[in-house]
């Protein structure tokens, strides 16, 4: 993941950029993607796809002895700035110099020409010491961008399921310089579809998304055909996971499907310190596309939201914690666990089982179960109180997460549990 980040996180990424295409290049390398392209200028509901933008060249001077070169770091030039020559006073100048109003000795950047249609602007990042440090008099700008014609790249990989039912993953490739926002994201990304890859089997069908932010997921969404959106049941967006703060989750729309279910029992019993909220409360990516009328696909966004360096020049390598990186990759295959082994349970039997009879042995003597640890006398008390109210839930409604989740008791414990019962033929089980 670490490598991937560092390849990354340099580069002048765009919604469209050589740049980005050599990002494209570099993560074919990680896994066979599929590339889809959409030419610029194609429009979808108002969206239209940019053309490919790149800086040739980017200098300040001042009394002809050059006081700034803008190339010297991703964020030097604003995103999709207009060329512009010509000498320019102080006071122009400072109509065109971007800073970070958060740290200002870092660059920052600045994305709100890729989503504005009419507005035209030049400009460069500059950090504040450097505004300060600089000299009066007559300016000489020579910035040269440049804008062609060319294709956005949306990255698909799909790893089948026994059902064609797919969950998506999300993350975008489009912030130049940022290793957090959103490198962080699709490294995680890949290092779960390769975990995913090896399991035996799976239930669902897995895709992840890689494209730039709200560009890429509108018009990939829109190319699908109808029976291709009906496959897909659910969605989780990764966004900004590397950095030092607890893992957060942001709910769907609708906030109580399997999937918020799902994530907010295992991270309850995971993560210290971990925090929900609604959809969009911390962050907003591309859930909203996911979620968008005529599509509806549940989509939780998985984070570490906010940190300090956001959308500055400090969203480097540095900021990058692989431990957290790892436990981001640990926690979405804890919940993709839980989908995957979700079941009902349909009684065989009715009346009430003596779960201590040893042609059943279902009762569970704190401590001497090792697959059903005792970890306290409140652990040992909601055990139970399960085993005296679990025959009820065999009614072929109640799921194993609902009952994991209304006993606080972890999905994987309750699941082993439940299929003891089922090799002790009391109860069938169903997918969900």
């Amino acid at each position: 993941m670490l490598n991937i980040i560092k390849k990354l996180g340099t580069l002048n990424l765009a919604p469209v950029s050589p740049d980005t295409d050599l990002c494209v290049e570099i993560l074919s390398q990680e896994l066979p993607f599929v590339i889809h392209e959409f030419k610029s200028g194609m429009e979808h509901n108002g969206w239209v796809v940019p053309s490919s933008w790149w800086t040739e060249s980017a200098k300040i001077c001042l009394n002809g002895e050059l006081i700034y070169d803008g190339k010297s770091h991703p964020l030097g030039v604003i995103g999709y700035s207009q060329p512009f020559c010509g000498e320019v006073t102080r006071s122009e100048l400072m109509d065109h110099i971007f800073t970070h109003k958060d740290r200002p000795n870092d660059l920052v950047y600045h994305c709100q020409l890729y989503y504005r249609l009419g507005e035209k602007n030049w400009g460069f990042s500059m950090p504040q010491d450097k505004i300060n440090s600089m000299g009066s008099g007559k300016y000489q700008v020579r910035l040269d961008t440049r804008f062609e014609q060319g294709t956005m790249k949306v990255l698909e990989y799909h790893l089948p399921g026994h059902s064609k039912e797919t969950i998506i993953i999300n993350a975008h490739n489009c912030h130049a310089g940022q290793a957090n926002d959103d490198i962080s994201g699709i490294a995680v990304g890949i290092e779960v579809m390769k975990r995913l890859s090896q399991m035996k089997e799976r239930r669902y069908s897995y895709r992840l998304i890689i494209a730039p932010e709200h560009f890429g997921t509108v018009f990939y969404t829109a190319a699908l055909a109808k029976d291709e959106i009906q496959k897909i049941k659910y969605g989780v967006f990764i966004e900004s996971v590397g950095n030092d703060n607890r893992l957060a989750l942001q709910s769907s729309f609708n906030g109580d499907t399997e999937i918020d279910i799902a994530a907010d029992h295992y991270l309850q019993l995971t993560e210290p310190g971990y925090q929900r909220t609604e959809m969009r409360e911390l962050v907003g990516n591309d859930e909203t596309v996911w979620e968008a009328p005529g599509y509806e696909i549940p989509t939780i966004s998985i984070t570490r939201f906010p940190f300090d360096e956001y959308h500055s020049s400090s969203d480097n390598i540095d900021s990058i914690n692989l431990s957290n990186l790892n436990d981001t990759a640990d926690a979405l295959m804890g919940i993709f666990n839980i989908l995957e082994r979700n079941i009902v349970m349909d009684r065989k039997f009715q009346g009430l089982i003596a779960l201590s009879n040893p042609k059943y042995g279902l009762y569970i003597e704190p401590g001497t179960d090792p697959s059903i640890p005792s970890q306290d006398d409140s652990h040992s008390l909601k055990w139970n109180n399960l085993m005296n109210r679990i025959i009820r839930y065999f009614d072929g409604k109640t799921s194993a997460l609902d009952i994991s989740v209304k006993h606080q008791l972890p999905f994987n414990e309750v699941i082993k549990y439940i299929h003891k019962f089922r090799e002790k033929g009391l109860i069938e089980t169903r997918e969900i």
